[in-house]
């Protein structure tokens, strides 16, 4: 695996911290908060890119924040693989 950028690695560590966060919250929620926990993760996996303005080059903020959303889509894809899967 090649070295991440130092905005890449640690985009990725917030995801991951922030998911684990959300997922015992939920869990100590219970159902009703399980429910906002998954639609708040679909927003924050599409967190926008400067699509706005494709010219202007990206901030170490803006790579921190496209790199967590970037990692929570990838775990949400993964997921909902396993979830069909195991539904089989």
């Amino acid at each position: 695996m090649a070295a991440l950028a130092p905005e890449e690695l640690e985009g990725r560590l917030n995801a991951h911290r922030e998911l684990l966060i959300e997922l015992l919250a939920a869990m100590i929620g219970g159902e009703v908060t399980i429910t906002a926990l998954l639609r708040r993760l679909r927003e924050d996996a599409t967190f926008k890119d400067n699509e706005e303005d494709p010219g202007v080059l990206p901030e170490d903020a803006f790579a921190i924040e496209n790199s967590a959303a970037r990692e929570v889509r990838a775990i949400l894809e993964a997921a909902r693989a396993r979830a069909e899967a195991d539904s089989r």
